[in-house]
């Protein structure tokens, strides 16, 4: 039994709607199962017991609307049951009171009075199914039922219809309908000035939500340009990143020969702005390629291919980014010289090989690599000569067949003996 009063209640729910949405289609389906029986046991005993025959039907007819109410909520069409929820109730009462007094039922204190006040909690019920929203359904709710209610109320008067038994004298009745009509009126008043209100503070929650998510997206994308997307979102779930092994990445260092004796002879001004020029070009590039830019130390550059996301086109693409670079600094060099500015040259070396990369320590998080592979790619660099792209021999062997390269022999590079490097001279593709 619980099994299924579960299952019934949570009839319409689906996965998109909000948390307040799901917790009032659930009520309403409670309340609809709660009616069921209470409608058709009270409806059965007025009926054949007291033979109150209108009232019998009109309950049964509201155990029928909770029947539809709930198919309603099972297709999809809860804005349908809950003005059927909120109107239905009052209608039943809206007709059956004077049905009732006509057709010679006694105590009006029941049919009239009685109906009156489960008329104003009535109306109290829309507020809960749809919210203070500016909502055309919970105007049209509650105004509906009223509006039957109180022509009800009216054709009674002007048709002079005798209540014998209600305990006021004919001429107080009209005062009734007055004191009902004033407080119904003030509810739905105060309900719209309550959503005015509620209005304009959504309005206010949904700007600050919007501000909100708009300092998150700066925030995101500044996290991202610090570290790769992979390790920030690792970051964000863990608090931790692993630093993660690769069988082969390709290592790009750059450096600008004379940058110490020029950057003597010019403002600091001077030298953030020639490096900010050359640093954001070399960026581009290697956005262009696909290429991580690991870090700047002074007036040295690296990236590398190949991560966070492993690839296997790392060594053609790191030196297609070498020559683009170079290129770049020939007409940055040609542009400083023609306006008599001093100007200092790019070394770039590029070797290939495994390493690890990742994010160590707690602060101020940095994305960096380890192995001899940047060890030897810092010395293709160191051993390069200015205006070309210096390679290893294991960078050759991998990219030989899409450039034209110059063999240099075997160069004594520090720490490591003999190593043989390559001039890349142009590309094939």
């Amino acid at each position: 039994m619980e099994k299924l009063w579960n299952r019934l209640s949570r009839l319409g729910i689906a996965d998109e709607i909000s948390a307040y949405e799901r917790k009032s289609l659930i009520i309403l389906n409670q309340l609809a199962l709660l009616l069921i029986p209470m409608a058709i046991t009270m409806g059965s005993v007025l009926f054949f017991v007291f033979k109150i025959y209108v009232i019998g039907i009109g309950l049964w007819i509201n155990a029928s609307m909770a029947f539809l109410i709930l198919w309603l909520n099972a297709v999809g069409k809860s804005h349908i049951s809950r003005i059927l929820f909120s109107v239905v109730p009052v209608l039943t009462f809206a007709i059956g009171s004077p049905l009732a007094k006509m057709f010679g039922t006694s105590r009006s204190v029941v049919f009239y009075i009685a109906p009156r006040i489960g008329l104003i909690i009535m109306c109290l019920v829309p507020l809960f199914l749809f919210g203070f929203r500016r909502d055309w359904r919970l105007v049209l709710s509650m105004a509906l039922p009223i509006s039957c209610f109180l022509l009800f109320d009216y054709i009674h008067v002007w048709f002079g219809i005798d209540w014998r038994t209600f305990p006021m004298r004919y001429e107080e009745y009209p005062a009734i309908i007055f004191a009902t009509s004033g407080l119904l009126v003030f509810i739905i008043f105060s309900t719209l000035f309550i959503q005015k209100i509620n209005a304009d503070y959504e309005k206010q929650v949904l700007k600050q939500g919007e501000e909100i998510a708009l300092e998150k997206q700066k925030s995101e994308n500044l996290l991202h340009n610090i570290l790769p997307e992979e390790v920030a979102q690792e970051l964000k779930e863990k608090g931790s990143a692993t630093p993660k092994h690769y069988e082969l990445i390709t290592v790009l260092f750059t450096d600008f020969k004379g940058f110490t004796n020029i950057a003597e002879k010019i403002s600091p001004t001077e030298v953030i702005e020639n490096l900010n020029t050359c640093f954001l070009a070399f960026d581009n590039i290697c956005d262009k390629y696909g290429l991580e830019k690991i870090k700047t130390i002074g007036d040295s550059y690296m990236c590398a291919g190949g991560l966070p996301v492993a690839n296997t086109t790392n060594p053609v693409d790191v030196v297609l980014a070498g020559l683009e670079m170079q290129d770049f600094m020939t007409r940055w060099i040609a542009e400083k010289q023609a306006r008599g500015q001093e100007v200092w040259e790019l070394r770039l070396g590029i070797h290939s090989g495994e390493a690890v990369a990742g994010v160590v320590g707690k602060n101020k998080f940095a994305y960096d690599i380890w192995g001899d592979t940047v060890n030897l790619a810092s010395r293709m660099e160191s051993s390069g000569e200015v205006g070309k792209v210096n390679i290893s021999g294991t960078t050759y062997a991998l990219i030989k067949d899409k450039f034209v390269c110059t063999f240099r022999g075997k160069i004594q590079a520090k720490n490591k003996g003999e190593v043989e490097m390559y001039f890349v001279e142009k590309s094939l593709l």
